[in-house]
């Protein structure tokens, strides 16, 4: 019984430190200052606001970040290759800085793989599928040799990861043919003379 209370700590600590952080977040957009926020909480300074806010930043974001492996891995290692190829291609395109004005649809692009990115396994597939054919009709000739090898192999993970389609002949078995069964006749006698 303690056990599982304790499991319950720790899920209602991730819950409320998730909640925590949107909260804060949603005070700076609605034009909070970092001391109002500090007094909100019971912190001495806004310093400490700001702190606080790093720290369940960085807590929530590796709790989120555990929780997709833990799915992919149950998915399989071809969805875990596709978030890892998805991942590669937004870091390429957050490194270039003039990525929103290279093809009328980057900006989407970029949105829509860094959606795809933190995404179930379910929609990463489809976003990123998205996202590469709006990289294929974007009519660039050229992408810089990183982001092309980024590119491809992110199309590799999702050859990899497509579900095979319902009609699909079965895949061919891998396991070696059974040995033939032993020979049960007895050899022929020898012709006498």
């Amino acid at each position: 019984m303690g056990l599982e209370q304790l499991t319950a700590v720790a899920a209602a600590r991730a819950a409320f430190d998730e909640r925590e952080l949107r909260l804060i977040d949603q005070a700076r957009r609605d034009g909070a200052t970092w001391a109002e926020i500090a007094d909100a909480l019971g912190l001495a300074t806004r310093q400490a606001a700001e702190q606080r806010r790093q720290r369940l930043a960085v807590v929530v974001s590796r709790a989120a970040a555990l929780h997709r492996q833990e799915q992919d891995f149950r998915f399989g290692n071809d969805i875990a290759a596709l978030r890892a190829a998805t991942i590669s291609l937004q870091r390429r395109i957050e490194a270039d800085p003039r990525w929103d004005r290279r093809f009328v649809r980057a900006a989407l692009v970029r949105e829509t793989i860094a959606t795809a990115a933190e995404a179930a396994p379910g929609p990463l597939f489809a976003l990123a599928a998205q996202a590469a054919t709006d990289l294929a009709d974007s009519g660039v000739v050229a992408f810089s040799p990183t982001t092309a090898a980024a590119l491809a192999q992110l199309r590799k993970a999702l050859r990899n990861a497509a579900p095979a389609p319902a009609d699909a002949p079965a895949p061919p078995q891998t396991t070696a043919p059974a040995p033939a069964p032993p020979q049960t006749t007895a050899p022929a006698p020898a012709k006498s003379r």
